[in-house]
């Protein structure tokens, strides 16, 4: 078999991430001495109607990760002298109403990388964030797993996502403002029963561009399933700011075979999906922001619709505490059965709005 030799130009890289690989998991604490504590507590009260499997219950309460997952993490660099620099970071996710953890099966939910960089770029392995997390969501595509966001469709889970055993490689800014990257992992699935065969993986490619008040990114994902399969998710985007607006248009579109997945789960039947969101951002004052995005999900296999109106207002009471509200209302048509917050319903057809205030500490 032929073999592929790596570029002389990540060499450095790769064998300077080894050894921190290494000394990392002997903890080797001078290794990198930097440490800094540092977290997020998002949480408040939502109501919502036509949840429950008939559509027919409304509840409220307290709800956790209104915009982001609650969390708490260390992280640091180290300085090695010419040019290179160590960095890691450990994030624990957490549910503030109730103090359990986000994910009860992996206590670093959020982050666990550790990593090298230097002229050439930056390399690093662990559990990480896709590209199109990095560059798309926040910018162009709003975040909130419960609020109207377009990674809660059943079929785009990984616009925002996780995945463990990676190997990510993002170059350093060129051109002006253009960045690329690459990321690779085996075996990712969380849910697999001992003993039985894990044949997935990942494949993640993304570029982006910012220039003054511009910003575009792309980015292509290819998740192989546990025992077969294939997903495939290309994500675009871009932004314009021109103060006090910002103007938001992004597009998502996959192909789904028939499979068991890490970010999207079970698919019975191969099928296909596009997303687009569009989106103004208003700052009214220095401290007060709105935003208002229009989402449509459209299931070509299935000729099912679904669209999203939301309403987004912050405000940055303090540098570290922010008063948020969000309501979001989804319209279904059809068979289709997506939903904001609760179960998904046994039939399709039904809409649902929510209504959620809260506030985002962060330290």
């Amino acid at each position: 078999m032929k073999r592929t030799a790596l570029p002389s130009a990540l060499k450095p890289l790769l064998v300077a991430l080894l050894a921190c690989s290494s000394l990392a998991a002997h903890a080797d604490i001078a290794l990198l001495p930097s440490v800094n504590l540092y977290g997020l507590v998002d949480t408040g009260y939502a109501s919502t109607n036509n949840t429950g499997k008939n559509a027919n219950a409304n509840t409220s309460g307290a709800v956790d990760s209104i915009l982001g997952v609650s969390s708490v993490g260390l992280r640091g660099e180290k300085d090695w002298g010419n040019g290179l620099t160590g960095f890691y970071n450990l994030q624990v996710g957490f549910l503030p109403s109730s103090g359990k953890l986000s994910n009860t099966d992996v206590l670093f939910s959020r982050n666990a990388y550790v990593g090298v960089r230097n002229e050439l770029g930056s390399l690093s392995v662990g559990r990480q964030w896709v590209f199109a997390d990095d560059w798309l969501v926040g910018s162009v595509f709003k975040g909130g797993y419960n609020a109207g966001a377009v990674f809660k469709f059943s079929e785009f889970d990984a616009v925002s996502d996780l995945y463990r055993n990676t190997l990510k490689y993002v170059s350093p800014v060129f051109g002006g403002g253009a960045q690329v990257g690459a990321m690779y992992a085996k075996k990712i699935g969380e849910s697999v029963s001992a003993g039985n065969t894990d044949n997935s993986s990942l494949s993640n490619i993304g570029a982006r561009y910012s220039q003054g008040p511009w910003m575009v990114a792309a980015t292509y994902l290819q998740e192989k399933g546990i025992s077969g399969g294939s997903y495939k998710l290309v994500t675009a985007g871009g932004a314009y700011d021109f103060a006090p607006f910002k103007l938001r248009l992004g597009y998502t579109h996959n192909d789904i075979e028939a499979g068991s997945y890490q970010s999207i789960g079970t698919m019975l039947v191969d099928n296909k999906a596009y997303a687009v969101n569009t989106g103004v951002d208003y700052a009214i004052t220095g401290k007060l922001n709105l935003a208002l995005d229009y989402l449509i999900r459209r299931n070509t296999t299935f000729d099912e619709h679904s669209t999203v109106n939301r309403l987004l207002l912050t405000y940055a009471w303090r540098p570290d505490l922010t008063l948020v509200g969000n309501l979001a209302s989804i319209r279904n048509s059809g068979t289709a059965t997506q939903t904001l917050v609760g179960d998904t319903p046994l039939s399709g057809g039904h809409s649902q709005t929510s209504m959620a205030a809260g506030v985002r500490f962060s330290f």
